[in-house]
């Protein structure tokens, strides 16, 4: 897994490089270039001719810039740099790249703020844009030369059409918590990046409030040598290399009671799509059998609509909803199941929650709490706690708001923070839905998805994951690494759906449809 940092341990990590490992800052510049030379390789092929513009601030971020600038150079391409300051006003490591820069661009290549005659700007096409202004250090509002820099590379962008690499975060972004300032009219003073290439390591703010529309797509150049200062609790980027070995190749003679039984206490009146959702993509993960238990009423719709699983009625109120005395009947399911999964398809009710209350307190086996069932839970959060056997909750960001008695608003600015307080205090896997969805674990650790897609913003995409944690979950492996495998399937098959049939086309079912797909892919 990539490690994502805070700005303090991206300033550890370099230190850790240079006073320790011993490679010269000035090392790590040239590596930090080439690195971002190599993330737009494909962009250059395309280039045409036209020339590259390059901000640079005054650090080394800027720094980064005027090594990026020389490495085009040498490739032959056109560079301008506009540096948003005076040379003297230079961090030593970018001083020290601007007077090898100096030998070889033309003086009027090389640009200083205060900006005189850009006048010549009128006669050249522009392909791409590098904002190297202010890296992962930078913190509080844009202000002065960095500010202007800025506005005049959104305003080049808009008239170019150019496409726009960050390096090491988009300037005008927290690289913490994704947060960017505004303007007075609520326009954002911010880099809105089709790239942005991180300097040896991921920042947390990449995935944060409205970031992830603004670094575009991420990668991270490396510095020279591993980072091993690390804390006790991390953050870590799931990548398909860590779900190797999860979904096995199955022994000849196995048969459907090696893989696993969910039992899915979901649907409900009008709601009935869910169960047949969550049950239908437990299958498709692998596990052996499914068992449905809803409302008598609604029993007949799932049946039909899948014969693959077992269904079995509840006693319901007059509007179609499970009642808490459903538990005494579903006793010998819940002795035959591996996993039970509840609340997807349900409305909140009081019913529901003496439900979930008693899951809770009296099922020795995992449980995974999705969509009415996670309404409860302020009221319940003692038995979660108390709970020996593993909790898998399984909310979107409202609904999680909720669960924490807050504004959805104020959540978006600590997810990380207040995803890993969850976990912790209430001993619970947290899978919190959304763009991107991030894992927290009572340990502490969090883990962020890089699969999905805005396409998976539809109807019924949460009750397809909650299904495909309990078919994985139901298969006997290790419970975490189960979670992490379902998450970033889910992901993946829905990126393989929207562009098999495009993110304004794709449904939930579509995600199911594409997992074996997304199966094979994790298996070879």
């Amino acid at each position: 897994m990539l490690p994502i940092l805070t700005s303090e341990e991206s300033r550890a990590y370099d230190e850790y490089l240079i006073s320790k490992v011993g490679i010269p800052a000035r090392v790590l510049m040239e590596n930090a270039a080439r690195g971002a030379v190599d993330a737009i390789e494909d962009w250059l092929d395309e280039l045409g001719g036209k020339a590259v513009l390059i901000f640079c601030g005054k650090g080394n971020n800027g720094g980064d810039g005027l090594a990026v600038a020389r490495l085009l150079d040498e490739k032959g391409i056109e560079v301008f740099v506009f540096i948003a300051g005076t040379a003297r006003e230079l961090s030593p490591e970018a001083s020290a790249q601007l007077k090898i820069l100096k030998a070889i661009l033309p003086g009027e290549n090389i640009i200083h703020y205060p900006l005189g005659d850009t006048h010549f700007l009128a006669h050249i096409q522009v392909g791409i844009i590098i904002d190297a202004v202010l890296g992962t250090g930078a913190a509080g509002p844009l202000k002065g030369r960095s500010k202007e820099a800025v506005m005049d590379l959104l305003s080049l962008q808009d008239h170019f059409e150019a496409k726009i690499l960050a390096l090491d975060v988009p300037t005008g972004l927290n690289s913490d918590t994704g947060a960017v300032e505004t303007l007075e009219n609520g326009i954002p003073v911010v880099v809105n990046a089709d790239r942005t290439v991180a300097m040896g390591s991921l920042k947390q703010g990449f995935y944060l409030q409205g970031a992830p529309d603004l670094v575009g797509e991420v990668t991270a150049a490396a510095l020279g040598a591993k980072n091993k200062v690390t804390g006790k609790k991390s953050v870590s980027l799931i990548e398909i290399s860590d779900l190797k070995g999860i979904l096995t190749a199955r022994r000849m003679t196995s048969s459907k009671f090696d893989y696993g039984h969910v039992l899915s206490i979901s649907g409900s009146y009008g709601m009935t799509g869910a169960a047949i959702m969550a049950s239908g993509a437990a299958l498709r993960t692998g596990c052996g059998m499914v068992s449905v238990a809803l409302p008598e009423s609604q029993r007949a719709i799932v049946a039909s609509a899948m014969p693959e699983i077992m269904t079995f009625g509840l006693p319901e109120d007059e509007n179609g909803n499970p009642l808490g005395k459903s538990f005494k009947k579903l006793s010998h399911l819940l002795g035959k199941a591996n996993v039970v999964h509840c609340g997807s398809g349900w409305l909140p009710t009081e019913e529901g929650g003496e439900l979930v209350l008693q899951l809770l307190e009296k099922v020795k086996k995992p449980i995974v709490l999705d969509g009415g069932a996670l309404e409860g839970l302020s009221k319940n959060k003692r038995a979660l706690r108390d709970r020996k056997a593993v909790t898998i909750v399984t909310p979107h960001l409202g609904e999680f708001a909720k669960m924490l008695d807050m504004k959805w608003q104020d959540v978006e600015k600590d997810t990380l923070g207040l995803a890993r307080k969850f976990a912790s205090k209430n001993n619970a896997i947290l899978v919190l839905k959304g763009a991107p969805t991030i894992v927290a674990v009572p340990e502490g650790n969090i883990y962020v998805n890089s699969t999905g897609n805005p396409g998976m913003a539809t109807a019924g995409a949460g009750d397809v994951l909650a299904g495909m944690i309990s078919g994985i979950v139901a298969q006997g492996k290790d419970i975490l690494q189960s979670v992490l495998c379902a998450v970033f399937l889910h992901g993946m098959a829905g990126d393989i759906a929207a562009k098999e049939l495009s993110e304004e086309s794709m449904t939930a079912t579509d995600i199911t449809h594409y997992l074996p797909q997304a199966i094979s892919e994790i298996r070879m």
